[in-house]
Parts: C-alpha cells; sequence; structure tokens
C-alpha cells in the first residue's frame, strides 16, 4: 500500500463520519455508572448499584504484550521500544483519532478525578509525552504548590519521555515535574531521564504509601502483568480517605446504539489507517496492535473487578465517545 493510497483510504474513510456525528461525540453527555464503596472485600460485588459482571472469569496474568512479526529479536508490540518508534507522531495520531478531544478527557481525569490538594504527591503512569504530568503540575502550580517534584512521571519509552522532558521544560515545570524511566509492575527502581534522551543510573523510585494520587492514561492496555501493575499502584499509594487512582482507558463501544456502532467502526476500521498515515507509512504494525489491543482489553465492569481485586475499588465509571473511552474513579480499600 503506498502512502498516497492510504492518505485516500483515510480520507474516505473520516468522510463517511457524518460531521453532526463528529458534533455528538463532541458535546455528549458523559455516561456515569457509580459503583459502591466503602472498603469492601474484592470478592464482593454491588448490590445498591450496577453489578459487576458475573461471568467474569478470575484475572489472569497473560502478557498484554506481542510478538513482533519480524521475530523476537524485534521490539515487542506494546513494550517501550515499540512506543519508541512512533514517539515522532504519537501526539499528533492522538490528536487525529479523538478529533482533539484527548486532551479534554485528561483534563477531565485532572480535575474531576484526582481531586488535588496543594502538598498532594502524584504519580503519572504511561506518561508518555508528559500530557497528563504537565496538566496535574500546572494545577498544582495554580493551587500554589510548594513541594519540589510533586509530579512523577513513569514511562518505559525513552523517546516519549526524551519529548516529554522538552514539553516540561517548556511549560516552566522543571522544578514541579520529574520524569524517569520506569516499569509500572515494578516501582521501586526508576532512571530520571534528560531532553537529549541520556539516562542516568537507577535509582530509589516510589516507596510504599508515597503517593497521594495515581493517573495512567492509555496505558495500562499495554502493561504486560495488568494484575501485577494494580497491585504496585496499591503498595505505593497512600491508604488514606483522600488518596484516588484515576485510570484513563479505550474500550470496545458495545454497538448497541447507532453512535456506539460509529464509534465502533472507527476504532476497527479507522484507527489504523490514521497510524499509518500519521508515521508516514513506517508505524503501521504498531497501530494495528493499537486495534488489537483495545478489542482485547476487559469491558469496563470486568476491569472494575480487576482493580477491586487490587482492593483498588472503583466509585466510578465515566464514558465519553458513546464507550470507547472510560475512567475509572478508584480510591484504596
Amino acid at each position: 500500500m503506498t502512502l498516497l493510497g492510504s492518505c485516500c483510504r483515510c480520507a474516505g474513510a473520516l468522510a463517511v463520519v457524518p460531521l453532526a456525528v463528529i458534533l455528538a461525540v463532541m458535546f455528549e453527555t458523559p455516561t456515569v455508572t457509580m459503583l459502591r464503596t466503602g472498603g469492601s472485600s474484592p470478592r464482593e460485588d454491588a448490590s445498591d448499584a450496577a453489578p459487576l459482571d458475573p461471568r467474569l472469569r478470575e484475572p489472569t496474568s497473560l502478557d498484554a504484550t506481542e510478538e513482533a512479526k519480524d521475530g523476537p529479536a524485534a521490539p515487542r508490540m506494546g513494550s517501550g521500544n515499540m512506543f519508541d518508534r512512533i514517539a515522532f507522531a504519537y501526539d499528533a495520531a492522538n490528536k487525529w483519532m479523538s478529533f482533539g478531544l484527548d486532551q479534554h478527557w485528561r483534563t477531565t481525569m485532572v480535575k474531576d478525578c484526582l481531586q488535588l490538594r496543594p502538598d498532594d504527591r502524584v504519580l503519572d503512569l504511561a506518561t508518555g509525552t508528559a500530557d497528563v504530568s504537565i496538566l496535574v503540575g500546572q494545577e498544582l502550580r495554580r493551587l500554589g504548590a510548594s513541594v519540589r517534584d510533586a509530579v512523577l512521571g513513569v514511562d518505559p519509552s525513552n523517546e516519549m519521555l526524551r519529548r516529554g522532558v522538552a514539553k516540561v521544560q517548556q511549560n516552566g515545570l522543571e522544578h514541579v515535574v520529574r520524569l524517569v524511566k520506569g516499569d509500572a509492575q515494578d516501582l521501586r527502581t526508576v532512571q530520571v531521564i534528560d531532553a537529549e534522551g541520556t539516562l542516568a543510573e537507577k535509582s530509589p523510585g516510589a516507596r510504599e504509601a508515597s503517593v497521594d494520587k495515581i493517573s495512567m492514561s492509555f496505558g495500562i492496555r499495554n502493561v504486560p502483568d495488568r494484575a501485577k501493575a494494580l497491585r504496585e499502584m496499591r503498595r505505593v499509594l497512600d491508604p488514606s480517605q483522600q488518596s484516588r487512582v484515576c485510570i484513563l482507558e479505550l474500550s470496545l463501544p458495545t454497538g448497541e446504539t447507532f453512535l456506539s456502532r460509529l464509534a465502533r467502526s472507527f476504532i476497527t476500521e479507522v484507527v489504523p489507517l490514521i497510524g499509518w498515515v500519521a508515521t508516514m507509512g513506517s508505524g503501521g504494525e504498531e497501530y494495528e496492535y493499537l486495534e488489537r489491543s483495545i478489542l482485547r482489553f476487559p469491558k469496563p465492569l470486568d476491569f472494575a473487578r480487576e482493580l477491586q481485586a487490587a482492593w483498588l475499588p472503583v466509585e466510578r465509571i465515566t464514558s465519553f465517545a458513546y464507550g470507547a473511552v472510560n475512567l475509572y474513579t478508584a480510591a484504596p480499600a
């Protein structure tokens, strides 16, 4: 497939999405599903709110990443090395795929879910190019925070982080936001990185009960062992009533309504094409993986059960884009 041909196909695919549908997504009222809170056992279902799916099997620890088509020597799909290859186009592709709403969803997570206070210590996992870390840093600065390095942004991709460090500096947040290379499954050691992509020696990461708020946007799908990462979140989270875990993630819409079916088709048909074009033909396999990772990710209530099993019961699920994007608000049990 030539680049010109893909551009034409992408344009054609986008053209079939009526302007009214795009506007509907932009101005929709998010759907909120409330779940029971109060530190119940991870194996108890909600009785006075939406029940968790009774057909759910126990969470598994299967690797969420994939071997690349080029074999085991190539970067695994979903790994930090994979994101190194598409980092140059990541921000632009996100905006195209979301009609520019990705920042709105991130801002909603920061302002409505995290419930930041001036003295909060915030861990932003899968920080990527630091969009959420920067939003958190700006909000803390607005609140009058004086804590140095109040935001710790962690990601496994050197190239994403390198671009993130530059954005942090452009926003004047060097003393508020610190970006490091690390693994969401084990945060005990990290590596500081600079705008040139130079990694420092390994240093201590997040200690037990050392952070007040945890954010993660569009990254939990790519963690090899989700259950391990969720347990690690619980380990480093302060067990106070003010602590929060906010996870923003893509999901395949149910297709129960016309607009939901269109959103579902957009993910399965248009997203890989946009990724191919955004990376100028070099990221086709990566964005095909993106589609598959969305198809494999648990349904919202099923993922809520995974969080509950890690003693992070979900208080509510806020759904955007007719079920394509979900924001999970959890607190320590």
